[in-house]
């Protein structure tokens, strides 16, 4: 199950193998080591549209997205990594996930929700 607002579009198809022939997974590595962000941030992309239902790239676009201080964007990347988490049956990954959102944008309590009632567990409040 592909959730098509969580595809990112593919730029050009040539990024598959760039001017030094690495896989993109290389070229991602080396362009986060070396502060290259934007170019990242359209690996990301690549890698999203290459494996839709790999709710890591959704997840670690975001964390980036955080790091670069762009939160609505983060907020948007981590929201597809909890559908793409929840959809694989990861209900306490994606609550997690949902926690990250909830934490940037306290407004955003939609995304738990979503996430309790596809079958996650809430937790339970105990007191000590």
């Amino acid at each position: 199950m592909v959730i098509a607002s969580c595809v990112s579009p593919l730029g050009d198809v040539s990024m598959l193998r760039g001017s030094k022939g690495l896989k993109p997974r290389e070229r991602l590595r080396a362009a986060l080591q070396t502060g290259r962000h934007d170019e990242a941030l359209r690996l990301y992309a690549l890698l999203r549209r290459c494996e839709p239902n790999e709710p890591r790239w959704p997840h670690r676009e975001g964390d980036l997205l955080l790091r670069m201080r762009r939160k609505s964007e983060a907020i948007e990347a981590f929201g597809c990594a909890v559908e793409l988490y929840a959809a694989q049956g990861f209900h306490a990954r994606a609550a997690a996930m949902a926690r990250v959102i909830i934490s940037i944008d306290s407004s955003r309590t939609d995304v738990l929700e979503r996430v309790y009632s596809q079958g996650a567990k809430r937790p339970r409040h105990t007191t000590f």
